[in-house]
């Protein structure tokens, strides 16, 4: 094996590797002893079938193969002899394939920047002071108070108004075609102006239960469900039943039967939820803030590689939460595309974060314990719920103890960080409730 090794620029590689017809014989030789082994030809016993017969039949399926299993044997061999570790997988570029003659390809790729992190210590970082605001606690009270309202049938009105809930026909038809994900026989849909999809809210309101309407709409080429976008939908949607929403008494028999003591125990227990996931809130803005600053301290070129498999990442993420929502799966995947710009400043922002943290725990002698690492998986799988054997699998996997080994390091490492910098304590008030408080 001859080796050659390109710094093309700073961060970037290109590994050459030519094979000797010796290496290459070697491996045919091997690959064709296995497919003897292993083939039935018709008119020869098992593992007798001559040579020059497998490669007739089978001869660029065992060319393509060997090619395969050399560029990654001896990629991995050259990298380990050159002390060289990829930043991502190397792109691996053939340049020759003569099987008679030699292999030569390259192998290019990003090594990960050699940093040494400055100025990380003593930064002034601000954080709030977290208090709750009593109207932003009683519109917490009203949307737990809208969670349990009882729907009742309307029975003294046909119209629609805004704000009802219907029982309601739907079939939504392109060139006089129905499109399967827009017909239903029944479907509950609540009236709220701009919040129902396709502008339905303006189809149903003043319709009259029983009676067909029959409305056509056209969307932008650009709209977000890619079925209909730029097309005409003749809309025939049929009222059934109307209902309004009764609401619930705020009051102690409200708390009750919520599991609380009364009221005035609602109100605390649900203050106290804000005022905890505030904290959460307030201390992840002073960890992103000394992240921040430590970033705009140590400038550093980053490869481009790294960028871009963070920012596939991030589209995977961003799609996968758009199917959860209920989006179907192209649509999602086209719309996670569409952010790409960005998703890319993000992904730039993650990578130097992460690279960073990493040289700062280097810097540090930052370490993880194997218990540590057993600890956190077993508090996973603890609060996995249902999840839990799906949750111990995944964390079976080898790789997937190694993240997150990594991601406990960096949270350590920025922990640390936390206790060299300078929080500055200042007045702030919680303006947003948290998810499930008062659940």
């Amino acid at each position: 094996m001859n080796i050659n090794l390109e710094n093309t620029s700073a961060l970037r590689r290109k590994l050459t590797v030519e094979l000797e017809p010796v290496e290459i014989k070697r491996e045919l030789d091997r690959a064709y002893g296995e497919l003897r082994r292993g083939v039935q030809m018709k008119g020869f016993r098992p593992g007798r079938a001559p040579r020059w017969l497998l490669e007739r039949f089978f001869g660029d399926q065992v060319r393509s193969d060997v090619i395969q299993r050399l560029v990654k044997e001896y990629t991995d061999k050259a990298l380990e002899e050159q002390n060289l570790k990829p930043m991502v997988s190397p792109e691996i570029i053939t340049e020759e394939t003569d099987l008679t003659k030699a292999i030569r390809f390259s192998a290019v790729f990003d090594v990960r920047p050699d940093l040494v992190v400055r100025d990380y210590e003593g930064l002034k970082v601000p954080r709030g002071k977290v208090e709750v605001a009593d109207e932003e606690l009683e519109k917490t009270l009203e949307r737990m108070r809208e969670r349990f309202g009882t729907l009742k049938k309307v029975e003294d009105r046909k119209l629609v108004e805004s704000g009802d809930f219907v029982l309601t026909e739907l079939d939504g038809r392109v060139e006089g075609k129905s499109l399967p994900g827009l017909k239903t026989e029944d479907r509950l849909l609540q009236v709220t102006p701009g919040a129902l999809a396709h502008g339905l809210d303006e189809v149903l309101t003043g319709a009259e239960t029983g009676t067909q309407v029959v409305r056509t709409r056209s969307y932008p080429e650009d709209y977000a469900e890619k079925e209909i976008a730029g097309k005409s939908v003749e809309w025939r949607v049929t009222p059934k039943e109307i209902f309004r929403r009764e609401l619930p008494t705020i009051d102690d028999e409200f708390a009750k039967d919520q599991g609380y003591e009364s009221l005035e125990d609602l109100r605390g227990k649900i203050r106290d939820q804000m005022l905890e996931q505030a904290r959460r809130e307030a201390d992840n803005r002073v960890r992103n803030g000394l992240l921040d600053l430590i970033i705009e301290r140590n400038p550093f070129e980053l490869p481009e590689s790294l960028i871009d498999r963070e920012q596939r990442a991030l589209e995977s993420e961003l799609a996968a939460t758009l199917e959860a929502s209920g989006m179907a799966h192209e649509e999602a995947h086209a719309r996670a595309h569409e952010n790409a710009g960005e998703l890319r400043n993000r992904a730039e922002k993650r990578a130097r974060t992460a690279l960073l943290v990493d040289a700062i725990g280097n810097q540090e002698n930052v370490e993880v314990t194997d218990e540590e690492v057993a600890e956190r998986i077993a508090r996973a799988v603890r609060e996995s719920g249902r999840d839990r054997d799906r949750v111990a699998q995944f964390y079976g996997d080898e790789n997937n103890r190694v993240m997150l080994r990594d991601s406990l390091r960096r949270e350590k490492t920025i922990d640390l960080a936390m206790t060299r910098a300078q929080i500055e304590e200042q007045e702030e008030q919680v303006d947003s409730a948290p998810a499930g408080a008062g659940e």
